[in-house]
């Protein structure tokens, strides 16, 4: 169950949305190596939906604001000692290409994935994604369409030769490079050090690639300080290179970061300082977490291309300072508490008078084993009313 609640500034419409739903799984076990499992997800306002669309979360059910359901996974999987292959649709967990349930019904793909654990603490993984489906889609949450329909940019237009950040449509760029597929191949280390390195190749439309470090270093027995760096780039490609080109604009951009944290095991305490920067220029066209990831050490939201301009990234920096408490230490056991808070500063040039500062509190419980409960309250303020409102949202998980 999940209400949201949107106290938004003006013109815009507060919101208020009830869902309740969830996922019903099969699966055959594993019989030499072979599973089979299909899972039905299913989202339901229970009638009390507001009628008018706008006063409804945007994220909540399908992109026309209805309920819907989906078989979001059907697949068979191959498993020996070192390697699994799963074929058909799937979840899938990467830093760009992510499940990410951020409502109920989560990002869900069309794959063939194959996975090797051969090497010691190592897991090596190439995937072929044809679909999603999922509240990051572009043109569909319920429907699987193809990886480049499904590809958000930030680009607005009103037909193919008119950039309108403020009346256009976001592009569809299967309409220039056709239904494309992605090519994914990571590697990911993880003993003592974690590295991970990522690369999605999607064909006529993006080359990005994708890498972190995490390095924890044990000060004393109860003091962990832990450094991280990121970052990714981003390449256009092919017949969308040439649109973009022809129009004056370029796809290529990259993101790095930083992030310092510091635990302290006796008093359950840690506190972290991120940093993030995007590179580009006024004619760089971005794409918003492309297919359900947010890597980056401090969460932005949707930002939105306006009047000028063809995204709100471009040169852009972003620091957050948080902390998260075990409520176990005070005696509330299986309960955390994490405050945050974030400075996104965009770039004048390419988005003025568009800064944010965001205050957000959440508060996680696990009362028992099967039920999970889950309070967030974020408070965004902004000369840009796009970017000023108090977003509450409850959520309560129960696994049977």
């Amino acid at each position: 169950m999940m209400y949201v609640y949107d106290d938004r500034h003006l013109p815009k419409l507060d919101q208020s949305t009830f869902g309740i739903g969830g996922k019903l799984a099969l699966d055959t076990g594993y019989w030499n190596g072979l599973k089979a499992k299909v899972a039905y997800y299913q989202t339901s306002d229970l009638g009390l939906r507001h009628s008018n669309p706008k006063r409804t979360d945007a994220y909540m059910f399908d992109v026309d604001k209805r309920p819907y359901s989906v078989i979001g996974e059907a697949s068979i999987e191959y498993k020996n000692e070192d390697s699994t292959l799963l074929l058909g649709r799937q979840e899938i967990d990467t830093p760009i290409v992510s499940t990410y349930d951020y409502r109920i019904i989560p990002n869900l793909f069309e794959a063939y994935t194959y996975t090797n654990k051969k090497f010691s603490h190592t897991a090596i993984t190439l995937s072929y994604i044809t679909k999603m489906s999922g509240l990051d889609g572009l043109v569909s949450f319920k429907r699987f369409e193809s990886m480049s329909q499904q590809t958000y940019t930030s680009l607005a237009m009103s037909d193919l030769q008119t950039i309108d950040s403020n009346g256009g449509d976001t592009l569809d760029i299967s309409g220039i490079s056709g239904d494309q597929g992605v090519i994914m191949s990571g590697i990911v280390y993880d003993e003592g050090v974690r590295i991970q390195g990522w690369n999605y190749y999607c064909r006529d439309v993006i080359d990005e690639f994708y890498i972190d470090i995490a390095y924890p270093y044990e000060l004393n027995s109860d003091l962990t300080s832990t450094f991280e760096v990121q970052g990714y780039g981003v390449r256009e490609m092919g017949v969308f290179k040439d649109f973009l080109h022809n129009l004056g604009l370029n796809g290529s951009y990259e993101l790095f970061g930083a992030k310092m944290s510091l635990t302290d095991k006796e008093a359950g305490l840690t506190t972290s300082l991120a940093y993030n920067f995007f590179t580009g220029d006024a004619h760089t066209v971005t794409a918003f977490g492309n297919w359900g990831g947010y890597p980056e050490y401090v969460a932005i939201p949707y930002m939105f291309a306006q009047d000028s301009s063809v995204s709100a990234l471009a040169k852009s920096r972003m620091g957050k300072l948080s902390v998260k408490y075990d409520l176990a230490k005070a005696g509330l056991e299986n309960q955390t508490f994490i405050a945050g808070y974030s400075i996104i500063d965009l770039n004048d040039r390419v988005m003025p008078h568009s800064d944010i500062r965001v205050m957000n509190i959440v508060y996680k419980a696990k009362f028992s084993n099967p039920l999970g409960l889950k309070m967030q309250y974020e408070m965004r303020q902004s000369d840009n009313y796009r970017y000023a409102d108090d977003m509450l949202t409850l959520s309560a998980t129960y696994k049977f």
